[in-house]
């Protein structure tokens, strides 16, 4: 490659960089270090059947196409944390071991999560803050393409500021 390429080539990422860091919103008060990283080398396709304590049907599958990373996390965030409007390239299953937020939608649509609480994400735009006083403690495991981050950075919805979401 010649120097004007790799000189051009520099500064367009650079660029991009930049402007990636001035429209994402910014992470507050977070320690989130990995549990495990997994590869999975083909599709997957599992299916599990059983039944509740009473008796009811219970249904459950996973599907990809192409392999998967599989990762495990530990989320801790402090009080009056947020995690900055993101989405994820799969799906995420996400458990608060202690403490509340409030999730925010791509249309700021309110879901309030406490202690106890599960629910999955998909790769649509959302938010977080942590309310209360105790910070927050959760787990996160995400199942994504291989080779991706588990979190892409993106700019808050118009609706946001509004509500002091940014």
């Amino acid at each position: 490659m010649k120097v004007k390429t790799r000189v051009v080539l520099g500064v367009a990422a650079m660029a991009a960089t930049i402007v990636g860091f001035a429209y994402a919103t910014p992470i507050v008060g977070l320690v989130s270090p990995f549990f495990s990283v997994g590869q999975h080398s083909a599709d997957i396709r599992t299916h599990g059947v059983g039944r509740t304590s009473s008796g009811q049907e219970f249904e459950v599958s996973l599907r990809t196409e192409g392999p998967a990373t599989m990762t495990n996390q530990h989320n801790a965030f402090a009080a009056g944390g947020h995690n900055g409007w993101h989405s994820h390239p799969g799906m995420v299953v996400v458990t608060i071991i202690s403490g509340a937020i409030q999730w925010f939608d791509e249309n700021c649509e309110e879901t309030d999560y406490k202690a106890g609480d599960s629910w999955t994400e998909g790769s649509k735009l959302h938010y977080f803050r942590v309310v209360g006083t105790t910070g927050l403690q959760a787990t996160a495991f995400f199942i994504t393409a291989q080779g991706v981050p588990v979190r892409t950075d993106e700019a808050a919805p118009a609706c946001a500021a509004a509500l002091g979401l940014t």
